[in-house]
């Protein structure tokens, strides 16, 4: 099989997997694949820190980042995240080796791939609740989509300006540019479908913000990696890499979404 079929199997198959989960009433499903997404990202980017020669426990910091969802998951009152750094504080005490490192790295990773990762749970439950159609959850899903192919297909064409040249070489400044473009269209026409009060000029500024936070989502992973030589967080899933590489701009995309539909859409 070759590995542009290996591609497009697992990506048709991650996809529809992830589109099914969003749109089905009973969130159980959704629940599930964030836990396992969340387990394996984390686990990729202890692998990129461990190559950085910072060591953490692989089961405590997985666990404490497995913890966001569930609490949100089965109602636990939101006094228990706060326990959450505790734990990372305590972790680092008793290690007492690399103190000055594992506690702003420990609680890096349980904002970005416990806090982050999260809001996809927290956006379908806001938008069950608001009884809003669950085709609005795959918006920041599609939406990303189309972001990464836009830039990748515009800066393959047309591209001859580095965007960020020492953390990903091969993004270019008129693929940033042709993706906030596309995305800012997709953006009106869909979101339109579903809140048809909502004005063009705040259709646009969801794209613009949206379209940026997806670039600075995946430069943020590019420079984990960067930083110890590494083209992709694992090699899990053939053709696309690791979990994280599959996650690093919806970590992003998904939250933003969620704040401007409950602070100005809705």
């Amino acid at each position: 099989m070759s590995n542009l079929l290996k591609r497009i199997i697992v990506g048709i198959t991650l996809g529809a997997l992830i589109i099914i989960s969003l749109i089905i009433d009973n969130p159980i499903l959704l629940f599930i694949i964030n836990l396992i997404w969340i387990a394996l990202a984390t686990n990729e980017f202890l692998r990129i820190l461990s190559l950085k020669q910072i060591f953490f426990n692989r089961f405590f910091i997985i666990g404490l980042n497995l913890a966001f969802p569930t609490i949100f998951y089965f109602s636990g009152p939101p006094a228990l995240y706060l326990i959450l750094p505790a734990c990372v504080l305590l972790y680092a005490l008793f290690k007492r080796e690399q103190y000055y490192l594992i506690v702003p790295y420990g609680v890096f990773i349980l904002f970005y791939l416990g806090f982050l990762p999260s809001h996809l749970l927290f956006l379908k439950f806001w938008i069950k609740e608001q009884n809003l159609s669950s085709f609005v959850v795959l918006f920041p899903v599609l939406f990303t989509w189309i972001n990464d192919t836009a830039a990748y297909g515009v800066g393959s064409a047309i591209g001859r300006h580095k965007l960020a040249v020492k953390i990903s070489p091969n993004k270019t400044i008129e693929g940033f540019v042709g993706s906030i473009i596309i995305s800012v269209v997709f953006s009106i026409f869909y979101l339109n479908a579903f809140f048809p009060n909502i004005s063009l000029i705040l259709l646009i500024i969801i794209g613009i913000i949206l379209s940026v936070g997806a670039q600075i989502g995946d430069l943020v992973e590019s420079g984990f990696k960067r930083e110890v030589g590494v083209k992709d967080s694992s090699q899990a899933l053939p053709g696309h890499g690791g979990f994280l590489d599959r996650i690093d701009s919806l970590l992003f995309t998904i939250p933003i979404f969620y704040y401007f539909l409950i602070y100005f859409i809705v």
